[in-house]
């Protein structure tokens, strides 16, 4: 298993194409800071091989070919729908002019002034200690991401923001969150962020843009700089602090904001390798941990190159394996031999993490239309780099976000 202090090895090849070697890991005393933990590193033979029974889909050898899993099972998935079903996929493989001209705009018309959701009822809890603002908040995200493909606006504004329109609010509600889980926390936190740039830049309120920048003071303060991620009840997990700060990072990256010890994030998600490749320290890889992990590293990388060799290095280690969570029948799973059926957001993260790795080691079969405009805060690919300032107009084209028109909403 590689871990933040390990050393340099050399592994097969990606497509023909032999590795890079790793390059020196940090310091004894880097190290140390690192706090890590027991629980984070797990014995690497939990997670050493795919299960042999798993048959994944070996079609796949170039951008062509993968575009065709995704293509299968979107039209699997919602036969006469077409390819629609899967929007956020097709759309990275360079399909959103063919995602906007078959997806409805219907959920438009589901918007209350209160919100997308219009009564307790209509929340789907998801048991024991789930709660409703986080599935309020994720609602909101899926709508917010129509609105950005499709180029819509909604009717109403946010009003359920409303309480968080002050620093003091913002601190309050962010610290109140129930950080022994900071893996949880970061997609209530990124959601939340999300929601204040979607109203202050489509929905026009002024305000938000105050909260937003006190979101960004505070997170820019409670960083724990020893990992580059938050973790404010210092567990000291720090796959789950990980995994939750790539939400934050993502909006960081969304208006091009620097990423506080971006060096020491690098050189955390690094040593959660595992030794076949992917992150999962239970199995062979987990969809979203496989994900967070790569996503980290690629847009650390674009923007600051910190430790390139040992990055390259990694991520073909990890392109390799991700390519065999893909099913025959079309898209992918979060842990082959485990999960048997695909499905589309399994799908999402596994596509992305192939472009990622792809791009940046320049493979020429995967270098396909790829499309990585931040329509959501955590797919982006070149951490803000040369990101227009968000007081700048230029900068709705370079997300591919919609421009209001009409002014606030009420």
């Amino acid at each position: 298993m590689q871990t933040v202090s390990g050393t340099a090895h050399r592994a097969g090849s990606v497509l023909g194409r032999p590795r890079l070697e790793a390059g020196p890991g940090p310091t004894e005393e880097q190290t140390g800071i690192l706090h890590m933990t027991r629980r984070t590193f797990l014995n690497a033979s939990t997670a050493a091989a795919v299960s042999p029974d798993w048959q994944w889909d070996t079609s796949i050898k170039d951008f062509k070919s993968l575009r065709a899993n995704a293509f299968r099972l979107s039209e699997r998935s919602v036969r006469a729908r077409s390819a629609a079903a899967m929007p956020g996929v097709l759309s990275m493989l360079g399909e959103i002019e063919t995602v906007r001209k078959n997806s409805s705009t219907d959920f438009l018309k589901e918007q209350a002034p209160t919100g997308w959701l219009r009564s307790i009822d209509a929340l789907t809890l998801r048991g024991e200690g789930y709660r409703p603002i986080q599935e309020i908040l994720i609602r909101h995200r899926e709508r917010m991401g129509q609105c950005i493909m499709l180029k819509q606006r909604p009717k109403y504004r946010f009003q359920f923001l409303d309480a968080l329109m002050s620093a003091p609010a913002m601190a309050l509600w962010l610290e109140t969150q129930d950080w022994t889980n900071p893996w949880a926390v970061g997609n209530v936190d990124m959601d939340t962020a999300f929601a204040l740039a979607f109203e202050w830049k489509v929905n026009c309120n002024p305000r938000a843009q105050g909260a937003l920048s006190a979101w960004f003071d505070w997170h820019d303060r409670k960083i724990d700089r020893s990992i580059g991620f938050w973790d404010l009840n210092r567990t000291g997990d720090v796959l789950k602090s990980m995994a939750g700060g790539m939400h934050q990072l993502g909006i960081y990256f969304l208006f091009g904001k620097e990423a506080p010890y971006h060096e020491r994030a690098i050189e955390a998600t690094l040593g959660l390798q595992q030794a076949n490749g992917l992150f999962s320290p239970d199995s062979f890889g987990h969809h979203g941990l496989d994900m967070d992990s790569v996503f980290v590293l690629a847009n650390l990388y674009n923007r600051y190159g910190d430790h390139g060799p040992r990055v390259r290095s990694a991520l073909e280690r990890t392109f390799e394996a991700n390519l065999k969570c893909f099913h025959p029948e079309g898209g992918a799973v979060s842990r082959p031999g485990i999960d048997r059926q695909p499905d589309a957001w399994s799908s999402w993260c596994r596509v992305a993490v192939a472009g990622w790795c792809a791009r940046i080691l320049r493979i020429p079969e995967f270098q396909g239309p790829w499309d990585f405009h931040p329509r959501q805060p955590f797919q982006s690919e070149a951490g803000g780099k040369g990101r227009p300032d968000w007081l700048d107009d230029k900068w709705y084209d370079a997300v591919d976000w919609p421009r209001p028109a009409g002014g606030s909403l009420s």
